[in-house]
């Protein structure tokens, strides 16, 4: 190739990479099925790989849970003497500041509503006070009490939105200006801008904090009405969130959720709260906000990658298994950095100002195989149009099988051959010269290409090649030209299948009054010299030998025998899951030892009282046994149909012994 070409290929190849990782970056943000996708992974790597964080030391819930509202008459709103009491207790335990998540939106009973607003009056302690104006969340008459209620130095926004695309909680909604005029935060970022920390006002995503581990949750949690009786040193200097953990109430689904089956995987409201006041307190920022740079050295890493392998020639399945390398390199490479406990990770978590990194794990598997196949179309046109020159040129000569070897290796065109292990299946079709006459030529042509062709289905089905069709024979070949290490059972099986299409062809056929006759089939394994023979003008792929002529001889047997299958002791000796009945020791004219031949029964014939009675009577003519010929007689007026023992009882009535004997003829 010369240098312009090369450079050619080289430019091709670059705008190829370029166009994929753009593409892909596209598809990927503004297609949602896509975008799911990585960000299941995402979500799955903050749920099940966020390293490890000890309890938040600040921060602790006073739960109200479904123990907490079992001591009131009715379940909501929550009773206000009971959480005016409460909080009255966590000031006087020392607590820091409290975040309250309760939504004061409608009336209960007067006094103990009033004792509440005077609790809230009355606390030295930073609060706030879950707040929201939303129609999905208040009605006109829900908020205006709500603002009567709550007042505007107390509020912080309550609203938590899921994604639209998959309904998981991500962000921390901005903050707003409410009905009343007010420009409204975050009720966690509230507390926080009360405890003297300067809070972002725009959307962001979580920071959500680890897990210690599966079994602890990341922030302490007691119950609310236990808060009178617990330790003061569990309140005191806390940030205390007081807020519903109940089963049915409040809860949504978030990262944690994913990859999570092991009972409820859904997040309480005011957990989500105590996550996003931690971020807040300590200026963490989530990774996902810091995916820009991550993202596109990533895509522009495998999109080069991809036009790189779809460039090198090499067969597809190398490619495909240096993608594949590439794919599992990138997860181990993606998981690693998001883990971040080694000395890289984290130096590289350092230069993006963070603790861990998020790469995408499917947006680069896209632009790698896109890169690779637009370059592999690209570069690929000239190996096309030569194979379509060869399947144009040698479909007129070799089978379809072969064929296909041939366009995926062109070194099988050589007309060198080699010796190997096959199996070999000859069919022949009882009286169809006979029959040929009696029929017109169309009809002649219909029934035998029906046939045929549902003959031919039962060998590829077990990967046969057919390699010859001598009217209704048909010459077939295991083990050549793919390589199959289970030749002799493949052959076998093939046998077998095509043995019962013939039964149904058979038996439809005469049902039109077709005098259609018993398929033969003969089945041999043993080395033979296979490979294209001819000339440099015509040439077949075919096996020859010795081992081809013992395959067909045993086809013919089965006339003499009223047999329908045979196969010789080196097919049956790989099928020993398959039953058989011994024929004998077959010496075929011009040989001068015999072939050991089976027929395969069914599993139903294998032991039937037919079987037992045959393989008895053989023992005996194998013994040479005087009494062996009574037994056969015996045998066919018991068994009147089977003409394999009624040819033993006439060998034996002739004076013949043993189970060894010479076929006249061929």
């Amino acid at each position: 190739m010369t240098l312009g070409e090369n450079a050619k290929r080289l430019a091709a190849s670059l705008l190829i990479a370029i166009f994929a990782g753009t593409a892909t970056w596209g598809v990927f943000h503004y297609f949602p099925f896509l975008a799911a996708t990585e960000r299941w992974t995402v979500d799955f790597r903050i749920a099940n790989l966020s390293p490890p964080e000890p309890q938040h030391p600040e921060i602790v819930l006073a739960a109200i849970t479904e123990e907490t509202l079992a001591q009131f008459p009715y379940r909501s709103p929550v009773d206000r003497e009971f959480l005016a009491k409460t909080l009255r207790t966590l000031e006087a335990k020392g607590a820091k500041a409290l975040l309250i998540d309760v939504l004061f939106d409608q009336e209960t009973e007067p006094e103990k509503d009033d004792m509440l607003r005077e609790t809230l009056a009355a606390l030295r302690i930073p609060f706030a006070i879950s707040y929201s104006d939303s129609p999905l969340y208040v009605t006109e008459e829900q908020l205006e009490y709500l603002n009567d209620f709550v007042k505007p130095e107390w509020r912080g926004l309550a609203d938590i939105e899921p994604d639209i695309r998959d309904g998981i909680i991500r962000f921390i909604p901005g903050s707003r200006v409410v009905k009343d005029g007010l420009d409204t935060v975050n009720v966690a970022a509230r507390v926080a801008e009360l405890l003297g920390v300067q809070v972002p006002r725009s959307q962001r995503r979580i920071a959500w904090r680890g897990e210690p581990d599966l079994e602890t949750p990341p922030f302490r949690s007691f119950p609310s009405h236990a808060a009178a009786v617990l330790p003061e040193a569990w309140f005191k200097d806390k940030i205390v969130l007081v807020g519903a953990d109940l089963s049915l109430t409040d809860r949504y689904r978030t990262p944690f959720s994913v990859g999570r089956t092991k009972g409820d995987n859904r997040m309480a409201g005011v957990i989500i709260q105590a996550h996003v006041l931690a971020q807040m307190l300590e200026g963490r920022v989530s990774a996902e906000d810091r995916t820009f740079w991550p993202e596109i050295v990533t895509l522009a890493l495998f999109a080069a990658l991809g036009a790189a392998l779809g460039n090198t020639g090499v067969p597809i399945w190398a490619r495909l298994a240096g993608g594949a390398g590439a794919v599992v390199a990138l997860w181990a490479v993606g998981w690693t950095l998001f883990v971040g406990h080694y000395p890289f990770a984290e130096q590289i978590a350092a230069w993006i100002g963070g603790k861990s990194i998020i790469v995408p794990l499917t947006e680069p598997i896209i632009a790698l195989g896109l890169a690779m196949w637009l370059n592999d179309a690209w570069s690929g046109r000239a190996e096309r149009q030569q194979k379509k020159f060869v399947e144009g040129v040698f479909s007129k000569y070799v089978s379809g099988e072969l064929l296909k070897e041939i366009v995926k290796d062109p070194s099988k065109l050589q007309l060198a051959a080699s010796r190997k292990p096959m199996s070999l299946l000859f069919t022949d079709v009882a009286g169809f010269t006979t029959l040929s006459e009696k029929i017109s030529a169309p009809h002649l042509a219909d029934l035998l290409n029906r046939y045929l062709d549902g003959a031919c289905k039962e060998l590829w089905k077990y990967g046969g090649t057919v390699n010859q069709f001598t009217g209704d024979a048909i010459y077939a070949m295991y083990n050549a030209p793919r390589e199959q290490p289970d030749h002799p059972r493949m052959a076998l099986m093939s046998a077998l299948d095509i043995d019962a299409f013939s039964e149904r062809f058979r038996a439809e056929e005469r049902a039109k009054g077709v005098d259609f006759g018993v398929t033969r089939i003969g089945v041999h394994t043993a080395e033979a010299n296979v490979g294209n023979f001819g000339s440099t003008e015509r040439f077949e792929f075919k096996a020859l030998g010795d081992a081809v002529n013992t395959a067909s001889r045993l086809e013919g047997l089965n006339k003499y025998f009223g047999t329908r299958i045979l196969v010789t002791q080196q097919t049956k000796d790989f099928c020993s899951d398959i039953p058989f009945r011994k024929v004998g020791g077959v010496i075929v004219k011009g040989k001068t030892e015999p072939i050991h031949v089976y027929e395969p029964l069914s599993p139903a014939r294998a032991n039937d009282a037919q079987t037992a009675s045959y393989n008895a009577a053989y023992d005996l003519m194998r013994e040479k046994r005087p009494e062996a010929l009574a037994a056969f007689e015996k045998h066919c007026a018991d068994f009147p149909d089977d003409s394999l023992a009624q040819y033993h009882v006439e060998r034996l009535r002739e004076g013949e012994q043993g189970d060894v004997f010479a076929m006249a003829e061929k």
